[in-house]
């Protein structure tokens, strides 16, 4: 039998892939991705203490915001990245958006602050445990994200990693928010940047392998 003949065999009876199923599994496993990392931050780290007060004001909504915003562009991401010959740069751009114009703003915060605040506005009280806090609850979340992920086909292994590692810290660094009693928008900006972006760099660690063809 020629090659031809036995590939078109081989694909006479394969039936196409509901449009949409692999990233309504995804949708799906990321809601037992939430569970374990809210039971973590439940009985790991505890909820803050004003959390009935935090939030009715901005500055909580404001950093789920921002968190829940890479999460989602860490989805688009992926979902592109998993498709090969799909164009990627709308969700970078959209991504590189969001957290330069956290960044951004926190720079602008702390220069225009006066100068014994600063040390206070970018430190806060928990500085030390932030980003590594919110890289052990993205890799609680890591493993159902990456499971749902390995339906996708990317060329791009590490970056497609990547992407779910942003995923899973947006997601992380958002039920985070019930824990951390941070206010300033300077530690927001540098510190759980630095968190997500330390999950990504894992994620694309793990991508390499997980992602492999």
């Amino acid at each position: 039998m020629k090659t031809d003949d036995l590939i078109a065999a081989l694909s006479a009876d394969v039936q196409p892939a509901p449009a949409g199923a692999i990233e309504r599994r995804l949708l799906l496993l990321m809601a037992p991705a939430a569970a374990l990392v809210l039971i973590a931050v439940l009985y790991w780290l505890g909820v803050r203490g004003d959390l009935s007060t935090a939030v009715l004001g901005p500055v909580f909504w404001s950093k789920a915001a921002y968190t829940a915003m890479v999460a989602a562009a860490g989805f688009w991401l992926l979902n592109r990245l998993g498709r090969p010959g799909t164009d990627s740069r709308p969700p970078l751009l959209v991504l590189a958006a969001i957290v330069t114009t956290a960044v951004v703003l926190a720079g602008i915060l702390l220069a225009t602050a006066a100068a014994g605040d600063r040390t206070l506005l970018l430190m806060g009280s928990s500085a030390r445990v932030c980003p590594t806090n919110i890289l052990a609850l993205s890799a609680l979340a890591a493993p159902f994200i990456f499971r749902g992920a390995r339906r996708f086909a990317p060329v791009r292994p590490m970056a497609a990693g990547a992407a779910a590692g942003l995923l899973t810290a947006g997601l992380a660094a958002t039920l985070y928010g019930l824990h951390c009693a941070e206010v300033s928008a300077v530690f927001v900006g540098v510190w759980y940047t630095l968190g997500m972006g330390l999950a990504a760099g894992l994620g694309a660690i793990i991508g390499r392998f997980a992602f492999r063809w």
